[in-house]
This record gives C-alpha cells, structure tokens and sequence, in this order.
C-alpha cells in the first residue's frame, strides 16, 4: 500500500538544499528576479502574492532580444469585466462565464438586441499615455457564436471587420494594420494599431457589407452573437509591448485603473551578449524635457552644416533613427533645440558610427565653459568631457547611449553631432564631419537629474515616468527580535553627489528610531560607501561601514551587499569582504507589522533580495555576498 505524502518546502529543504541556502541556511523570504522564483514564509509563490510593485505612468525597459520596449501594461480599464457600468452598451446582451479559448470560463458572449441599432461595446476614457501620433494597440479574442463578423476600432474613422468563419480581415479602413492569429478551436485573436487616440469599439456586424459605422446598424435575432475574450490596449510604438511575466501574453488584467506592471527581464549588454539583470526599478520621478526625442528631422530641432535622412534601425527595432551627414562649410556638424535649464542636468543620445574614425558629442550649451562630451563611436570610450559626468554605454549593433550626467553649469541647448577629431576645446565652435561623412543618432532626453534614467519617448511635449515602488508586505517578512540576515545584490546607478543617503537599496523603517536598513555614501571623500545601519529606541543607532570608495559613481555598477542584524551584534560583507562586526547593540528594533521597502531609494536593477530569520555569522554573510 503505498501512501500519498505533500511535503511542505520547508520539509524538502531538510532532505535537500535548494541554490539560495547559505551556511546551511535556507532564507524564509526569497526573490530572485532574474530567474523568476519568489518564497515568503518558507513556501515557494509568485511575484504578486511575494511583494507589492506600484507605477502610475508607462516606462521602458530592455527584452531579451536586446530591442528597447514598453513594460507590460494595460491602459484599458475593467477589461476583465464587460457588464461593468464604465462600458457603454448599444443594444447588446453581456453573457459572463463562456469558456475563452483555453477553456477558462472567462470570456463573455455578446448577443444583439432584437431591435435595430449599433450592437457594440466602447469606452471614452481619457488616459495620459494615449496621445495622438503615438502607436497604440487594441487586442481581442473572439470567436463566432451564431453571427461570423466582428468590428474592432479605435474610434469611428479607424477600425477593422474580420470573418470569424475563417480568420480573414473581410475590410481594412487603411489606417490601422489588423493582425489575426488563429488560437485554435475556432478562436481568433485580433489587433488593430492606430497613432489616434483610443475609444476602443467593439462590435458585432451582420455582414461584410457594413463598410461604415453608418452601416453597421442591423436587428438581432437575440440568440446568435460573438464570443470575446481578454479585450485590452498599449502602447505599441518603439519595439513593442514586453510580454507580460504573469500571463505570458500580452494581456495584462485591470479593473477600474490602467496597470503598469514592474520591470522584470530588463537586460543589459555585456558586450557580447544580452544579460537579464532581474527587475529593473527607478524611485525618482523623471521628466523628458527634450520634445521630438526621437525624430531630428521635426522643425524643433536646428541643423548646422549638415543633412538628416530618416528611416534607419533604431535601438528599439524600428526605422526611425536619423543619419546625420556632414554637409560642408563652416560651424559644427549638429542638430541642437535651445531648451534653458538648470544645472545637475543630465543629458543622453543615442549614438552609432557610420563612416570609419567619426567620434559623437553632445553640448548643453553654444560657447562658455559649457558641459560636454566626446565619445569614440567604434571604440566605446569617453575622449573628452567637461562640467559633467560622461560615460558611454553599449546598447548592441553598434549602438551607444552617450551621457552627460551631474551637469555644473546651466543649460541653454541640448546639441548633438559628430566629429573627425578628439577635439578638447568647445565642440560647438571646433567640431565638423567631413563632407559626406556621417553618424547616426536617436533618442534625445534632458532631464532634471544627476544620472540618466530609462529612455523616455516624447512627441510635441513632455512627459514625466512617474516614480515606482516596491512594497513588502509585513505578514511575508521573516522578522526575528534576536537575530536575522539579509542579502541584496543588483546593478545600480549614482552619481557621486556629496549625500549622506546617496542610495538606499531596501528600508524597513518603523521610525525615525526603530529602523534597519542598507545605504550607499558619497559624502565627504567617499565615492560609494556601503553602510549597513540598525536602531531601537532602546539601543540607540549602530553601524558598520565599508571603506570610504568601495564604489564608483557611474551607471550599472555592480554590488552585493549581506548583512546579520542581531539584539546584540551588527555586521556586514560586500563582494565577499567581510566588515569589523559591532557588538554594542541591546535591542533589535519592533519591526513584525512593519511592511519593508525594496528600492527605497534606488536607480538601476535588482537580481536578488533574500532574507533569513537566522544569523549566518560572518563566514555566512561573507558567502551571501559573493
């Protein structure tokens, strides 16, 4: 007779070890980004039950496939519910609990009235991340139910009518490129993209003949309809859409507001190869200041002694970079867009050689004492800069994104161009392309910051990334008043800004005097001290620090930072050194019902956070950090 045994995972661990135990130890809370695992309480999860992401705005980030794209979002509200009272119903039966086409009873059938009228679902919502000129897609499933024709539109001049008897677009209005996908099982799923701002129309058509929204208007027999499924719109322009880790589909669920979920996958280039960094995360709010980011030919931006042609590869996979060619003549070859602002600027392109020993600049301002850069385009390196952090950033095919960061001075122009020389003085008045020599460039920002943030896209105006956060929930949190130990490690980026708290990786704060926490330094002489901090009101604040330049100022620096926090001790490792331990503490602080923040104060990427209510001792946080 054989008996049936569920073993917990904290049962499977004592048989054998899994790749996160450290010293014997296996971690209660564990979130490895990179490899999509998530264990609270000792149980293996998933990321929404584990930790809590918010974001208000749209952001990019990088695919596997090295193209630059949009999170995974939904901007369609109540999309899993279409009886819900924000969708404007003409003259259609909702039906809930149909079978989609994987068998889950979560699609909905729609059946027209027995009166004649325009049988279809829409919404008039108003979101910020639809704008006009800006590629937008709205995706359905669908399947015929009695009636074989199905209307999709963004509004009333842009739509598409597919045949659900056999998958064909049966009308195109020409302006908003239908794609279908059979799903298997009489299942179709269509999209239609449009740069139009979206109304999302849905809608049953009787025949191919309703060649218009005037035509559309038929009586039902109020039995036959259509089914549908999974309805939703997004962004589209750049290289996409980020397939979403939760569906695995481009489907996002939302109810009564657009969901923009967290940046997991995000990949950088190694030089060889794209690497997955885990979740990409930016605490600071940021603004693109430069409009027409990414089109140089657009009137905002001015041309000297050079000629600009479009329709070039793209880091993110379109043809919309520009080739910037020298022209002849006198003064710099560039483009520039007068835009004053203040100093701490930073300032990033885009940037990619095209003929053979042409190096790419970017200028804040004509003449002075200007912040600049010079960057070599085949090698990868930073030639020259003044009143500013430069640094150059390899983005695959050839691609670099060129930075000027921390900015000293103010800024009256946002200029970009290129050279035949590794010219030192102001490159507006020294710089030029040989005749017909050229480089390519793409994706302008200036924005309020001491570092460059994630590329935001911008059309005649503006636009802000909100700021993200990443909540973990006090009831997931392995808290121990003796003893506990704590690991992250990731990617981040800083500048080196004279601040106390340049960066904080995670906090666990009840207040300002019962608090544990990790921080990065750079007050004073210090260019990146790793700090690892604990206080109760009872014991007062204690601390071990790591040596005053540990780390460097820059983008994409690596750390991996593990600490043991006790009622009577406090130490920690970074890179496998281990810190003096500080045995002055009395108390832990009272943290149980605390909820603790990852990326508290953060910019860059995060590929594993790990927690034990154990104390590893020094050899086990020297080992948890390496």
């Amino acid at each position: 007779m054989q008996i049936g045994l569920s073993l917990s995972l904290t049962a499977q661990l004592r048989l054998s070890t899994s790749a996160y135990v450290v010293s014997g130890f296996e971690p209660a809370l564990v979130f490895d980004f990179k490899n999509s695992y998530y264990r609270k309480g000792e149980e293996s999860t998933v990321f929404a039950s584990a930790i809590t992401h918010s974001a208000s705005t749209n952001a990019t980030m990088v695919d596997s496939d090295g193209l630059l794209k949009w999170r995974p979002h939904n901007l369609l509200t109540h999309s899993g519910d279409l009886t819900n009272a924000n969708w404007t119903n003409n003259d259609l039966t909702v039906t809930t609990g149909q079978n989609d086409f994987e068998g889950n009873p979560t699609a909905f059938k729609l059946t027209p009235t027995t009166v004649s009228g325009f049988h279809r679902l829409y919404k008039n919502q108003v979101n910020s991340n639809l704008v006009n000129g800006m590629l937008s897609t709205v995706t359905i499933d669908l399947k015929a139910d009695g009636y074989n024709f199905f209307s999709v539109a963004t509004n009333n001049q842009h739509y598409a009518i597919i045949n659900l008897s056999d998958g064909s677009v049966s009308l195109d209005t020409g302006s908003v490129s239908p794609t279908v996908t059979s799903l298997g099982n009489g299942w179709y799923r269509c999209s239609i993209t449009s740069s139009t701002v979206f109304q999302e129309v849905f809608s049953v058509v009787e025949t191919t003949q309703a060649i218009s929204f005037g035509s559309q208007s038929f009586t039902g027999d109020g039995a036959s309809g259509v089914l549908v499924a999974y309805p939703h719109s997004f962004r589209s322009g750049l290289g996409g859409m980020v397939t979403s880790p939760d569906t695995a589909s481009s489907y996002v669920p939302t109810t009564t507001t657009p969901v923009y979920l967290s940046r997991r996958g995000h990949h950088i280039y190694n030089g060889s190869a794209w690497v997955n960094e885990g979740i990409l995360h930016e605490s600071e709010a940021r603004t693109n200041l430069q409009v027409h980011s990414g089109d140089f030919s657009n009137s905002a931006w001015s041309k000297s002694a050079s000629t600009v042609d479009t329709s070039y590869v793209a880091p993110d996979g379109t043809s919309t970079a520009s080739k910037l060619t020298g022209a002849g003549g006198a003064g710099a070859t560039g483009l520039y867009d007068s835009n004053p602002q203040g100093t701490g600027m930073s300032l990033t392109c885009f940037m990619k050689a095209g003929s053979s020993g042409v190096y790419g600049w970017i200028e804040g301002i004509v003449g002075g004492t200007s912040p600049y850069g010079v960057f070599d385009l085949e090698s990868g390196t930073v030639v020259h800069s003044r009143q500013c952090d430069a640094s150059i950033e390899s983005v695959g095919n050839g691609w670099f994104r060129c930075v000027l960061a921390n900015t000293t001075s103010g800024i009256s122009f946002f200029g970009a161009g290129g050279s035949d020389n590794t010219y030192s003085s102001n490159p507006w008045g020294a710089s030029s392309l040989t005749q017909g020599k050229f480089i390519y460039v793409w994706g302008a920002q200036l924005e309020a910051g001491s570092t460059p943030s994630s590329y935001i896209p911008t059309g005649s105006s503006t636009v802000t990334r909100a700021a993200e956060t990443l909540t973990v929930p006090a009831a997931n949190l392995p808290y121990d008043n003796t003893n506990m130990s704590i690991q992250i490690d990731g990617k981040i980026t800083y500048a080196d800004s004279g601040s106390t708290n340049t960066a904080l990786p995670w906090r666990w704060r009840l207040d300002n005097n019962n608090i544990i926490y990790n921080r990065f330094t750079t007050s004073g002489s210090r260019t990146g001290q790793p700090q690892f901090l604990q206080q109760a009101t009872s014991s007062g604040n204690d601390s071990v620090v790591g040596a005053n330049n540990v780390y460097s100022a820059g983008t994409n620096v690596p750390f991996n930072l593990a600490g043991r926090h006790g009622s009577t001790f406090i130490n920690g490792a970074h890179e496998g050194t281990l810190l003096t331990a500080n045995t002055t503490p009395t108390a832990l602080p009272a943290l149980s019902s605390i909820d603790l923040e990852l990326g508290q104060l953060f910019m860059g990427t995060i590929g594993q956070f790990r927690m034990w209510s154990d104390d590893l001792g020094d050899v086990g946080i020297t080992e948890a950090s390496t």
